[in-house]
């Protein structure tokens, strides 16, 4: 009968301070995930530029998720006579110009902009010439009451106004609502 052969392991259990460090570099690494996770969603806040973007409402609320407002900004749909050469998923630069206090959208292009204001997104769909975009801003969590009254407010005027901070990447993060009728007032930020 033939014998087992194993690799030479070790004889015995591993020394404490082997266990010791091992736990460290596992706790390290969780810790580090967060902190990564932590500094990419507010590092546009930091260092980004604040923009004001026309929105309007979709699925305000759901049960699921908690107390927030589905978004679909001006700048979603974009047309370009191209539209179809995008390819689902791929990532979008969107210039942006600012009209009357609002940002709009200006181009898209498939290359980061070297210069001007921009937004990077991601491509949802395509119909004709007109690309769907999604930038990662598109819930906006908040407090019930809240919630309610951006709600009454974006059902009464059709629109709302978002200020959002964007990056020199062009990451984006909304940050507030800025009230255009009186609803807001009722429950202001804190």
């Amino acid at each position: 009968m033939e014998s087992l052969v194993t690799p030479l392991l070790r004889k015995g259990s591993p020394s404490k301070r082997f266990v010791q460090i091992g736990l460290f570099l596992t706790i390290l690494f969780q810790l580090s995930v967060l902190c990564v996770e932590y500094l990419g969603a507010v590092w546009p806040i930091w260092t980004g530029k604040a923009v004001v973007l026309k929105t309007q409402p979709v699925d305000p609320r759901s049960l699921f998720r908690g107390n927030y407002v589905r978004l679909n900004y001006d700048i979603s749909r974009v047309e370009r006579k191209d539209a179809e050469a995008f390819k689902l998923g791929s990532v979008v630069y969107l210039t942006l110009e600012e009209n009357s206090g609002l940002w709009q959208a200006k181009e898209v292009t498939r290359d980061m902009p070297s210069e001007g204001d921009f937004i990077r997104g991601r491509v949802r769909s395509h119909y004709g010439e007109v690309l769907s975009i999604d930038y990662g801003i598109e819930a906006f969590f908040m407090p019930k009451e809240k919630a309610l009254a951006v709600e009454k407010e974006m059902q009464g005027t059709g629109t709302a106004q978002v200020e959002v901070f964007i990056s020199g990447s062009g990451k984006a993060r909304a940050v507030g609502f800025i009230c255009i009728a009186k609803s807001c007032d009722e429950y202001p930020d804190d």
